[in-house]
Parts: structure tokens; sequence; C-alpha cells
């Protein structure tokens, strides 16, 4: 008897920023498709949270530079033990540690991650990478953490100097090693901001190859934003080549997030995350947080996060944001408008019974 064909197994490891993700919370997906106001009145899958807008080093393309000049920190760990258990008991599932500025910056970072470990909740955490071992941490801490990115965007340290203003590149790269040889090890991500600074095909291929090696699960491209200036114009470097089962190059965001105007669609799609900011501000969207229409909802240090998620400051701009003629008008690149399409293409379908 001939021997069975192996069936192959997957040839590049998952995309971890991909639009497939959305199938993991079936009944979110249906409340989403099912108000057409856009005021979706289940909790957000996921929370991005900044502890702090002060940071140790300065990307030319900084997309926080405004925000963090208005913002002065102002949480301390019994406002989010308050956050967490609200969060929590909503459905939320997950906090994105992140900016404003270097989350590790802030003297209470490592409290308040188990904090919300504590609390029930998945931590994932986008560092910069400069400052993940103080002596105040013991390594073996970043193993709370469901995941980890860390901002790289350049190829070398010379480089990493021009862009960044700092001289850490070395620096990040051990701090990649050093976390992949945990147990156990966060799902750890490499971040890179593609400019027309930073594209060359070659040296991409080198730095994709150096932090897989180091153990990289994934290199998670996309375009620069707020500086149309710095947008590179090159083909995108091939690195299909360099995937393996345990290591994918996530480069959709090239492509899904480089729009304008939201494709001119109602936003519903908000309401999968919300953003806090390190002064307690809750806003409806990121990248419209400087929008006087779209300022902030409410505050978590004045009132929990239950009665600003259901407050008429977000029941508003969940309404302005389900036009779509204000979201072509207002809305700048953003990761949400792949969802957007789907949920307008899922609405437009005649043949709902069959596959």
């Amino acid at each position: 008897m001939p021997a069975a064909t192996p069936i192959p197994g997957p040839s590049r490891g998952p995309d971890e920023i991909g639009l497939e993700k959305i199938l993991l919370f079936p009944e979110k997906l249906a409340g989403l498709g099912d108000n057409r106001l856009g005021v979706d009145g289940l909790y957000p899958v996921s929370v991005e949270l900044s502890l702090t807008s002060a940071c140790n080093i300065a990307c030319r393309w900084c997309s926080d530079l405004k925000s963090r000049a208005l913002c002065r920190d102002r949480l301390d760990l019994g406002v989010l033990d308050g956050l967490f258990r609200d969060l929590a008991a909503g459905g939320t599932r997950g906090v994105t540690i992140e900016g404003g500025g270097e989350p590790t910056l802030w003297p209470d970072f490592a409290e308040a991650s188990r904090l919300a470990v504590a609390n029930g909740l998945s931590v994932g955490l986008i560092t910069n990478g400069t400052n993940l071992f103080p002596p105040s941490i013991d390594p073996g801490f970043y193993s709370i953490f469901q995941w980890i990115r860390l901002s790289l965007d350049a190829t070398g340290p010379g480089q990493y100097r021009e862009l960044k203003g700092g001289d850490f590149f070395g620096r990040v790269l051990e701090g990649l090693s050093a976390l992949a040889s945990l147990r156990p090890a966060p799902t750890l991500g490499v971040g890179y901001v593609l400019t027309s600074l930073n594209d060359d095909p070659a040296a991409l291929r080198d730095l994709a190859a150096r932090v897989r090696d180091l153990g990289a699960d994934y290199l998670h491209l996309r375009p620069v934003v707020d500086h149309p200036e710095m947008s590179s114009h090159r083909p995108p470097a091939d690195l299909s080549g360099l995937e393996t089962g345990s290591f994918s190059v996530n480069s959709g965001a090239l492509t899904d997030n480089k729009g304008q105007g939201n494709d001119g669609l109602p936003c519903l799609a908000h309401s999968l995350s919300a953003v806090i900011t390190a002064d307690g501000s809750v806003f409806l969207c990121g990248r419209l947080n400087d929008d006087p229409a779209t300022g902030s909802m409410g505050n978590i240090i004045e009132a929990p996060f239950r009665e600003v998620w259901r407050g008429t400051r977000r029941l508003a701009q969940a309404r302005l944001a389900a036009r779509g003629e204000y979201c072509l008008s207002h809305c700048p690149q953003c990761r949400m408008t792949k969802y957007n399409r789907l949920l307008g293409n899922l609405e437009r379908l005649r043949t709902r019974d069959f596959i």
C-alpha cells in the first residue's frame, strides 16, 4: 500500500495583527453588524492604555507629540485597580500598555501590569525596548505578558541614531534576545515604521533574518502616518522567503492602514477598542483625539469607565462616527478601516444563507 501523502503544515506563522482576529469575538462582531447607529453597548475587546507621556527618544515621525504636550500624568494604582476591575466585569479581554510615552519609564509600570493580570485581564506591551531591565525589575516579570512588541524602526545603529535620537539599537536587540529566553516567553514582535528613510530592501532582509534568529515571532511593518513627506514609495521588500512556521512578516498594514477617510464608510469598529491616556481621559479613537468633535468622552479619575462608555458623550461621538461623510472628511489613516470594510461587505451580501 502506498504511503499516505503528508498534509503540509503552515509555512509561516500567523499574522498577529490580521483581520481574521475579529472571528475570535463572534458576539462583538454580531453587535457591530446589527447596530447601524454605531452605538455598540458591549465593552471593547481590548483597551489601549498609556501610563505616561514621558519618552526617552524622539522618533522623527512620532504621532503622539501633540497629545504628549497636552497630557500630564495623573494615573495612580488605585485608579487603575478600579479600571481593571470594571473592564474585567464588563467583558474586556485585554489591556495593551503602550505610548503616548514609553510605559517602562512610569515608576509603577510593573505594579500596574501585575494589577491588570490579578484582575483577570490579559496584558500586552508596546515598548521602545530601551528600559526593559532596570535594577527594580526581575527579567522573569515579563512572562506575565501575553505579547510584547519592541519598536525598532531602523536597520542599524547609525540609522537608529539618525531617526530616533538615541544610541539604543543594540540594547533593543539584546532585550529581544533576553525576552525570547524566558519560559514561558511572550509572543514577541518587532515593530517597524516604514519610511523613505529606512526602506532599503537589502537592509530590511538582513534585519528580518536577524530578529528572527534572535527569537522574534513576527516583524510588523506599517506605514508612516501624519508625515506624508516621509512616506516610502518603493515596492515593499519581499521578505516572504525568511518566513517559517514560527516567524512571519506582517506587512498587511502597509496597504490596509494606508487609506484616508475610512473609505467613506461609517466607523462601527471603533468600539473594538478604547483609548485611555495618561491623564485618565477616554477617547473613542486614538487617531481623532485632538479633533474637538471627538475629544475626551470622559475621565476615569472622575467617573468609572462603565459610566464613560455608556454616557452621552460616547453616544454622540459614536453616532457622529457612524456617518460615512464625517469619516471621509475627518479620518486619517487608521487600522480600524479594514474592519469597517469587512462590516460594509457583510451588510451588502444578498446570499446570506450560503457559503
